[in-house]
């Protein structure tokens, strides 16, 4: 008679085949396992990179506007720019004078002389920022600044009117373009929370420019002649090209301080980790500590002496790396004029230039036609552009409180109506005492409205389409500086006198505040039906 089965066995219990089950299962983990690990071997290096790259870029965003720090050496170099090409063109009254004195052509002719290289630096602004997308501000002002430089020698030689066109007109205002543009907007890239500080402070180098410029050209002048004059004015020029070498690109030195905080906080631990080994072993030898910091569980960070070799690899790994990691952005955007408020404000723009040029430029010439000296024709240019700077960091303050930024821009518009108001009342004026007191007022308005431009771009469009848009806002502008000064001189030709420019001036400004009113109107009512 067969034994019946014991619980024990394992055909009753069913052990054994949940033994062969469970060592099945085990094997086929241990092969995924061991399939895993090996992928993870593989793709070890991918998966680090993936992470840094993702790290890279967080870092980025959280550090993208440094509202100071190295921004601040890059509102310095901006402020110098500004004040070179600042004072080089509110001094297109004096140079005007003495290119009119040396070929005796007429005055809409020789105006154009002074307005072509001020309307090139505008006009072709869409230009200059595909050039700075694709390479770089620093390297674009730089060029601008050889360039401006090579301008003033030629025109020095100048044998003849047309030749100026050419030598002062097109290639000085070619200059003029690429150094230009780039100083303004890395500003507005550097700063976020005052930005209309730091743009107040760095275009306040036109304003004090043209303090210091209109009485040493003419000074300049005097005492070497017109072909001395230009060397040497060539020579100042050039500076700008040192003044381009501060303007570090955002994404540059975002990603060197990125790197500097890695190095900061693998220099800490690896410091923790030889005291915490120094204490341990106080009376080992020197071979005994490294070994342990070497083998120090917690530690990241193995020491090895950094030779000079080892410091110059690191150098050239991080810039290339940083070269490969550059962010892509379009070259030119025609798309941001669908935008009401930015379309109206650049035609704003144009014509309140249109006026601006009619009226400013002439300031030395209606003042030596009342019977005020070369000389103190100059201290008005002067007077202007000392109101001009001091206004320009005033309104900076002033129009990044937080009570006034929501009203930035209609505050901007009500400036452009004053500004007609004083350009009408140039003509009723005869004495140097009256023209000063009215040049200063002119002086502070035209600051607020100049040095606003870039910040009121990014209070429409926003601060990512600030490159693009301020190229195109420039063209604009670029129009008007061609247009201005040529109609004034042709109102003189005609008239005999300047007034009727000033009046055109002025009504052109008027146009031009209540076409940027109307956006501002529909703009405001939109924002109330939402």
């Amino acid at each position: 008679m067969a034994e019946p089965a014991k619980a024990s066995d394992p055909l009753v219990t069913g052990e054994g085949q949940n033994t062969d089950k469970d060592e099945s299962r085990k094997a086929e983990s241990g092969e995924a396992g061991m399939t895993m690990e090996v992928a993870g071997e593989a793709g070890e290096v991918d998966l680090s990179e993936e992470s840094e790259e993702s790290k890279v870029k967080v870092e980025e965003e959280e550090n993208l506007a440094p509202d100071g720090g190295f921004g601040w050496w890059i509102v310095i170099g901006s402020f110098l720019v500004h004040l070179f090409i600042g004072g080089m063109e509110r001094s297109a009254g004096i140079i005007y004078l003495k290119f009119e004195d040396k070929f005796q052509q007429s005055a809409a002719a020789t105006a154009w002389a002074t307005s072509l290289p001020s309307g090139l630096r505008l006009t072709l602004g869409p230009v200059c920022s595909m050039l700075s997308n694709r390479y770089s501000h620093r390297s674009v002002v730089c060029t601008g600044g050889v360039i401006l430089c090579i301008s003033m020698i030629i025109t020095s030689f100048s044998p003849s009117l047309s030749f100026t066109y050419a030598s002062f007109g097109v290639l000085g205002g070619l200059g003029r373009l690429l150094a230009y543009a780039p100083a303004v907007v890395i500003v507005g890239e550097y700063f976020n929370k005052r930005r209309g500080l730091a743009v107040g402070i760095a275009t306040s180098g036109v304003g004090f420019g043209s303090f210091l410029f209109p009485t040493l050209i003419e000074t300049i002048f005097t005492f070497y002649g017109f072909f001395g004059a230009f060397l040497i004015l060539g020579a100042i020029i050039l500076n700008i090209s040192v003044c381009g070498g501060l303007f570090r690109p955002l994404w540059l030195n975002v990603k060197m301080k990125v790197h500097e905080e890695r190095r900061k906080s693998r220099t800490g631990a690896a410091s923790d980790a030889e005291k915490s080994a120094l204490c341990d072993n106080r009376r080992g030898t020197e071979s005994e500590r490294m070994q342990t910091l070497e083998q120090e569980p917690n530690s990241d960070v193995v020491y090895r002496p950094e030779t000079k070799t080892s410091k110059i690899k690191k150098i050239f790994s991080c810039v290339s790396s940083n070269n490969r990691r550059k962010p892509k952005t379009k070259l030119l955007e025609l798309s941001l004029m669908k935008d009401l408020r930015f379309a109206s404000f650049c035609a704003a723009i144009l014509l309140f230039t249109i006026s601006f040029q009619a009226a400013f430029v002439f300031i030395p010439a209606y003042a030596k036609s009342k019977g005020i000296s070369e000389l103190h024709a100059s201290y008005l240019v002067s007077i202007a552009g000392f109101c001009d700077g001091t206004s320009r960091i005033v309104s900076g303050v002033l129009l990044d409180m937080k009570s006034v930024k929501e009203y930035r821009i209609y505050i901007y518009n009500a400036v452009l109506f004053l500004v007609g108001f004083v350009s009408i009342a140039v003509p009723h004026l005869d004495t140097f005492a009256e023209l000063a007191i009215l040049c200063a007022i002119y002086g502070l308005l035209v600051g607020a409205y100049i040095c606003q431009k870039s910040v009121v771009i990014v209070d429409i469009l926003g601060v990512k389409k600030l490159v693009n848009s301020f190229g195109l806002l420039i063209c604009f502008q670029g129009i008007g500086m061609f247009l201005g000064p040529p109609i004034a001189g042709f109102f003189k030709d005609a008239n005999g006198t300047y007034d009727t420019g000033f009046y055109f001036g002025g009504a052109s400004m008027f146009v031009g505040a209540c076409v940027l009113a109307t956006a501002n109107v529909i703009h405001y009512i939109m924002m109330k039906r939402r």
